[in-house]
């Protein structure tokens, strides 16, 4: 078994495959993760030793058709600078809608918030699952245990639920490049599709973003769709518990610090600097793109020009725009627009010497692109929306003599860590036309004390730490979900509690109602039990060696109501209240209610804030439910609400406990716990069963001794000795104790 061999994942291999005279050639890919990624394995390899056997292998679409590819590489094992390289083969028809359509005329647009831009075409969706479930059978056919699987960006988000399906212990890591939208945008996809991404990017074990604003834009979109809740960034699912998290991309720090240390790159600026004569430089690098913003930052330079005059003839604009996906109609129509708008300000402003904006549609190699940075005097970074954006962090990293201002759009996901730039919003020419003039004009000694600050956090947090960082919080999450994993319900354990209840001569079930017993509902009368249910504790009840205990939130009237004439006994409000079978009703410990005036008032005004809640008063405590109001809305009011129950509490004789969306204040001292005493201090039971499904059972776990069986519903940590997946599971066992 290979320990922790990577398997990358992406759209492209990392080269472009071509023939030319008959022999297969290797071009580097252009873009950020391709570049990021290559740092980092060549980094790897430098320090670790390289061996063929175990270098990463990539997974990534052939740029030339299977026939011939095998004609050159008949076993496929295409080994290049430091890559395995996997290709897979995709037809060029389905490729086109899957590529030029879903990818680039659906998500792209509607991602980097331009949604009537966007196009949801049918057809796009199917070809766009089609290619996923091409690049998984091709992982799955290079994968072996221990391997990591590392997919990236928005072109296969729904490849982690299909291997997660075939490979389910498998290692599965996602990262997406570009920025995640608001739930307001996210839901502009049909039903189905928005569904099927979320839950395909939830078959990874860690799902990593730019940024905080893209995390919290995920987790909101899966609490309204799916109605999955998060702690901390760890979602729980009912099969897995899932990392969300920020991890910036970043760049090779050190290879573009030390980029004037390179003769060749010196000279090349000189040269730069040399035609220019005395004229400041502003650059700015960028795929074509109609997200990057290129006309308003046209528009703003024309209006720095004609707002500062002085400045004509003493400043020039190097816009370099590197070819990217013209076949698109839409960036056809970009790289006109630019054209014009170049075409417009030169001729409104230049003159004989001096050509205000030099225009460059091309690819430059690395070395001039690091003479142009170091020759700037203004970077004008300034995309209406970039997922990171790495062209700031270079111009940033290669300024070893730290000069240069960096003026970044506040939309960019790079504005999160370079604070020392000039952050613009994007669609204000005015402030970009200002800031021109602010960065021009700047002392030396700030622009010396703003690229240290931003130089020290790029070479702290470069790419190695990066891909390190997401590495090893991939293996923690995987670490933890199999620490989980043991505590599962397995057959071999179901075997276990039903050898021992066959047994025991005195057995003790205690189980809690809603979401264990029944599922949740919307509204709390809803969740009656059925006649099924009724049969089957009856039943169990019916055996001589069985005590069955209902433990409940529930009103000791509604538990009357529902199971008073089976033969069970009940605890109702959490541990308020408790009877024996065909006993009165008794309190647990002596308590009072005087704090309640206090409390309702409180919660009424909550459920006025908030559409969809309602408080529910019982004889000890008083529960505010959320569970039908808006998802956000409802947790932060429930935030609020705690926050203001505990600053009551603290003078009052109560307490507050949180259920699944329910906030509830009960008389202090009272818990599920304390009346599980009163059957466990009576009974001498050689079995005792105990299943729950929220905070409120863990006071009941915790009474139950170690050698004996307690079951939290749902794959999160708990005091509980073992986890069910899902409610239907306790009704399962149940079923089988009661046919032993």
């Amino acid at each position: 078994m290979h320990k922790n061999r990577l398997i990358l994942v992406s759209n492209r291999l990392p080269f472009k495959i071509t023939e030319r005279n008959g022999r297969i050639e290797f071009l580097p890919s252009s873009g950020g993760l391709v570049t990021s990624i290559t740092s980092y394995v060549h980094k790897k390899n430098s320090s670790s030793g390289f061996d063929q056997s175990d270098c990463p292998i990539w997974v990534g679409s052939s740029d030339i058709g299977k026939r011939y590819f095998y004609e050159h590489f008949p076993n496929e094992g295409v080994f290049h600078d430091g890559y395995k390289l996997a290709p897979v083969h995709i037809p060029a028809s389905m490729h086109d809608k899957f590529y030029n359509g879903f990818c680039n005329d659906t998500i792209w647009p509607l991602f980097h918030y331009f949604p009537s831009y966007a196009k949801f075409v049918d057809e796009y969706y199917d070809m766009y699952q089609k290619v996923n479930k091409l690049f998984c059978e091709k992982v799955i056919e290079i994968y072996e245990p221990g391997d990591i699987i590392w997919i990236h960006d928005y072109h296969l988000m729904l490849l982690p639920a299909l291997l997660r399906k075939k490979l389910p212990n498998a290692t599965i890591g996602f990262f997406l490049h570009i920025p995640f939208p608001s739930f307001e945008l996210f839901r502009l996809l049909p039903s189905r599709w928005r569904r099927e991404i979320l839950l395909g990017l939830l078959g990874a074990d860690v799902i990593g973003f730019h940024t905080n604003d893209y995390v919290q834009s995920f987790l909101k979109s899966i609490r309204q769709i799916l109605g999955y809740d998060n702690m901390l960034r760890v979602v729980a699912t009912p099969e897995r518990s899932i990392t969300v998290d920020v991890f910036p991309i970043s760049i090779d720090y050190h290879k573009f610090n030390d980029a004037l240390l390179s003769n060749e790159i010196f000279t090349e600026k000189n040269k730069i600097k040399k035609r220019l004569y005395d004229a400041k430089l502003i650059i700015s690098v960028d795929r074509l793109d109609y997200a990057k913003g290129l006309i308003n930052r046209l528009e703003s330079f024309d209006l720095f020009l004609s707002k500062y005059p002085e400045y004509k003839k003493k400043v020039v604009y190097i816009l370099l725009v590197v070819p990217s996906r013209d076949i698109i109609a839409k960036y056809k129509e970009t790289k006109s627009d630019i054209e014009g708008v170049v075409s417009r300000i030169n001729g409104k402003y230049g003159g004989i010497g001096w050509t205000p904006v030099i225009y460059q549609y091309k690819t430059l190699d690395f070395k001039k692109l690091l003479a142009l940075y170091t020759a700037a005097d203004v970077a004008l970074i300034v995309p209406m929306r970039d997922g990171m954006n790495l062209v700031a962090k270079e111009f940033v990293a290669s300024r070893s003599d730290r000069r240069g201002v960096l003026i970044l759009s506040e939309t960019a996901g790079a504005a999160a860590e370079l604070g020392g730039a000039i952050l613009v919003n994007p669609n204000d020419r005015l402030e970009i036309a200002e800031s021109l003039n602010i960065a021009l004009s700047m002392p030396v000694e700030e622009q010396v004390h703003r690229n240290d600050t931003m130089r020290t956090r790029l070479r702290e947090y470069d790419v190695m730490k990066w891909a390190e960082d997401f590495i090893s919080q991939l293996l923690e999450r995987k670490a933890k979900q199999e620490t989980l994993k043991v505590k599962e319900v397995t057959g071999h354990t179901e075997n276990s509690i039903c050898i021992n209840y066959s047994k025991a001569s005195k057995r003790l079930l205690f189980l809690d109602y809603d979401g264990t017993l029944v599922p949740m509902a919307a509204f709390s009368h809803q969740a009656v039990p059925d006649k099924n249910l009724i049969n089957l504790l009856t039943a169990l009840a019916e055996d001589k060696k069985n005590d069955i205990v209902i433990s409940s939130g529930r009103t000791m009237d509604t538990l009357e109501k529902w199971f008073g004439h089976i033969p069970v006994h009940l605890v109702a409000e959490h541990g308020a209240f408790y009877k024996g079978h065909g006993m009165d009703w008794l309190q647990t410990i002596p308590v009072g209610s005087g704090w309640k005036p206090a409390v309702i008032p409180i919660m009424s005004q909550f459920t006025d804030r908030c559409a969809g809640t309602w408080v529910e008063e019982k004889n000890l405590s008083v529960a505010w439910h959320y569970r039908n109001a808006e998802k956000d809305l409802g947790f932060l009011r429930s935030r609020e609400l705690v926050n203001a129950l505990l600053e009551l509490s603290s003078h009052l004789d109560f307490q507050i406990i949180e259920g699944k969306r329910v906030v509830e204040a009960k008389a202090r001292g009272i818990n599920k716990g304390v009346a599980a005493a009163v059957w466990l201090k009576e009974n001498q039971c050689d079995f005792i069963l105990a299943i729950g499904d929220d905070k409120t059972d863990e006071d009941l776990f915790r009474v139950i001794p170690a050698s004996q069986y307690s079951i939290l519903v749902g794959l999160k940590q708990s005091r509980a000795k073992y986890n069910f997946k899902q409610q239907q599971d306790v009704l399962d066992l149940l079923d089988k104790l009661n046919r032993l």
